[in-house]
């Protein structure tokens, strides 16, 4: 029964009181039964009354001030293994690494009736907080924590979690006051079985420690479902960065993840174009493309998600371009499209079309996207350098637009134009 179901009873039961004892009174006086229940006969006697409804209504109600009290000594005992499955179905789900652990954080301490919970990274001087909420702002100056540099300034639950780092401690605890009220601080090591030396920290602070240690085995359980799930996203990064060296190996020129030539081929057939515009007097255009907050978006989405989106982007470009366009990386998060035998006009056409393309176009897991188009067109007096690096300049002015613009910068004259 909850608390609205008490209070309604407790009125009840006391206008049932107040009815039968004015009906005891109107019998046994010969008044009216109206007067009686409004109080309104020389014989009532008000007070009594008023005080014996209110202790009527004041007992009824003791049951639920009592249940509370219960509750608070005694949580109820957790279902380790249902609790665990939740917090797996959202560890492990499809969503990036950071978004996933923060969400099984906020569970932990749902379930466990935490004050907070922190989540340390050891790096190799120092400790990284990897989450984020109102404890941390309160007793953590900055998210990163230099250990060996000594200083006076630290709050005791960073003089903690320092020497929770140095020591290495598979567990440890502190006892402290927060709010006026007494805490305790369970620090658990997170350390793959093969490892010598932790990689990270769970830290939970609680008002019952008691309910704590009763759901130890819990804990210990949930630390090595985290361990494997950061340590995998660590591993996976560091294939990825491996991967991504190999793709821009400078000897292969070509990008095997993409399926595109990379920057130092692109470098090789401006050389050229840039030759033949000596001999011959063509024309030569080059569009550099940034996909807007794409960085932004590796940090959301895991890095299959983010991968699928430049291959898909790649081969939208490729379907509205022509055959002699050349077309491959700039740098790991940007492309360049290189237009032989037509000027600066041509390339605005194109990043129009691609603009129309790219609104029209909703992308797997992370849907539409736009892009900012740097452009330029080669001249007389331009080194290969020169050419490029107003290219660049362009790019860079249209990102500072926020995406879906485009920049034209020739040598002797700037045309901007904002996409509609």
């Amino acid at each position: 029964m909850n608390k609205n179901h008490y209070v309604i009873l407790a009125f009840i039961i006391t206008l049932l009181y107040w009815t039968l004892d004015a009906y005891k009174s109107a019998s046994l006086y010969g008044s009216s039964l109206i007067d009686e229940f409004l109080l309104q006969t020389p014989h009532t006697l008000i007070f009594v009354k008023l005080l014996t409804a209110g202790l009527i209504f004041s007992l009824t109600l003791a049951p639920l001030f009592f249940n509370k009290r219960v509750q608070a000594k005694t949580k109820t005992p957790l279902n380790e293994f249902g609790e665990l499955q939740r917090i797996a179905d959202i560890l492990f789900s499809s969503l990036s690494t950071k978004i996933n652990v923060v969400k099984s954080l906020e569970i932990l301490e749902e379930i466990l009736h935490l004050e907070a919970s922190l989540l340390f990274i050891y790096n190799k001087e120092t400790l990284t907080l990897y989450n984020e909420n109102e404890f941390i702002k309160a007793f953590f100056r900055s998210k990163e924590i230099l250990p060996f540099r000594a200083t006076s300034t630290r709050s005791d639950v960073e003089e903690f979690a320092v020497n929770c780092y140095l020591e290495k401690r598979a567990t440890s605890e502190l006892s402290m006051k927060i709010d006026k009220k007494q805490a305790t601080l369970f620090a658990f090591a997170l350390q793959e079985n093969r490892s010598e030396k932790p990689f990270g920290n769970l830290m939970l602070v609680s008002h019952d420690p008691t309910f704590i240690e009763q759901n130890r085995a819990l804990i210990e359980k949930l630390t090595q479902m985290l361990t494997f799930a950061l340590s995998l996203a660590a591993k996976k990064e560091l294939l990825q960065t491996l991967n991504n060296q190999y793709s821009s190996d400078t000897t292969s020129h070509f990008d095997k993840v993409l399926n595109i030539i990379n920057f130092s081929k692109v470098q090789e057939h401006i050389d050229h174009e840039y030759k033949r515009h000596k001999r011959y007097h063509t024309a030569l255009t080059l569009v550099l493309i940034d996909i807007t907050m794409l960085k932004n978006l590796t940090k959301i989405f895991p890095a299959e998600v983010v991968m699928a989106l430049k291959k898909d982007f790649i081969q939208l470009v490729k379907k509205n371009t022509r055959e002699v366009d050349i077309f491959g990386k700039w740098t790991n998060d940007q492309f360049a499209l290189l237009l032989p035998d037509v000027d600066f006009r041509a390339g605005q056409r194109v990043a129009q079309k691609l603009q129309v393309a790219l609104d029209e176009t909703k992308f797997a897991r992370v849907g539409k996207i736009s892009c900012s188009y740097g452009i330029t067109s080669l001249s007389p007096k331009d080194t290969v350098g020169s050419f490029k690096a107003r290219a660049e300049s362009a790019l860079v002015s249209a990102s500072a637009k926020e995406g879906n613009a485009i920049e034209v910068k020739l040598q002797t004259t700037e045309l901007n134009h904002n996409a509609f």
